[in-house]
């Protein structure tokens, strides 16, 4: 126990960094499962988010990984990336100054070495960066990249990107014929808010498992407690049995922790696209009911 609250203590949790939960190889394993639908690239993006704090460990095991995966899991990785920067952005720079740190080399690689499809998707992910200043001035760079001629990403595209993100700002991509592609621009922010509620349902079974795992946890931990104490004093042997014990509920409950916080930070997200919405609503509605008595006074 005194080992546990001692790392507790280094490695605070909380809503600001997500602390204790964060491993290199809970990163890598989800890496490894990373899919390149959107609620998938979405949910891993929110996790890493919620351990911004821990920015250069989660880029450097990104780019561990990066380097290691297919041509089609590197566009994932992309387009996770991506959707990391922007959304972090309004939280702190730590990803924008970590990911400047290897994407320029990485982009140039995979333009050179992915294809066509992987031209294409690098040269839609510099004009919506350059376009966003996600890394500010240091965007222009980035088109060096592209050479003298860039892909055209014409109607004969195959390559989509998962996440609302591009699709919804890079005038290239709009002229993408992907399903995806064009029902992300059509749909602006419903997609946003479908995108980020299917995120939500993919944890549904996960966060009620983690809730009943992590009550049963506390409440065998909670006797342990007492059965540690009485055996200190009469039995060492048995303290040493609990104590093995003890460490092993503790490492279940430290996983339902980071289920817990994932499926939370999704849910943030949704709320988020919620609000931003609701907002946008109101603004509409009050402009739309100003021109109807503006319209009826002339009549």
């Amino acid at each position: 126990m005194a080992a546990a609250k001692a790392d507790a203590k280094a490695e605070p949790t909380g809503g600001g960094g997500g602390g204790g939960s964060f491993t290199e190889e809970r990163l890598s394993e989800k890496l490894n499962k990373l899919s390149s639908s959107a609620a998938s690239i979405q949910t891993l993006s929110n996790w890493c988010i919620f351990h911004r704090k821990r920015a250069r460990r989660v880029v450097d095991t990104w780019q561990r990984q990066f380097n290691n995966a297919t041509t089609d899991k590197k566009v994932s990785f992309l387009y996770l990336s991506n959707d990391i920067l922007q959304n972090s952005k309004r939280k702190g720079g730590e990803f924008v100054n970590e990911f400047w740190r290897v994407l320029p080399g990485l982009l140039k690689d995979f333009y050179e070495n992915g294809g066509q499809d992987g031209k294409k998707v690098v040269a839609r992910l510099i004009g919506i960066w350059d376009e966003r200043k996600v890394f500010g001035t240091r965007s222009e760079s980035l088109k060096d990249i592209l050479g003298d001629n860039p892909p055209a990403l014409n109607n004969n595209s195959t390559t989509s990107n998962p996440t609302s993100k591009p699709s919804s700002v890079s005038k290239s991509s709009q002229r993408d014929s992907s399903p995806i592609i064009k029902k992300l621009t059509v749909s602006g922010m419903p997609e946003k808010i479908i995108t980020a509620y299917q995120s939500v349902l993919d944890q549904y079974f996960d966060e009620d498992t983690a809730l009943n795992k992590c009550k049963i946890t506390v409440g065998v931990l909670e006797k342990m407690n007492k059965d540690v104490d009485e055996a200190c004093t009469n039995d060492i042997q048995q303290a040493l049995s609990l104590i093995s014990n003890l460490q092993e509920q503790e490492a279940i409950l430290k996983q339902c922790i980071e289920q817990l916080e994932s499926v939370d930070a999704a849910r943030i997200t949704l709320i988020s696209n919620l609000k931003e919405a609701l907002s946008e609503e109101e603004k509409k509605s009050e402009l739309l009911r100003h021109q109807l008595q503006v319209s009826n006074i002339l009549i």
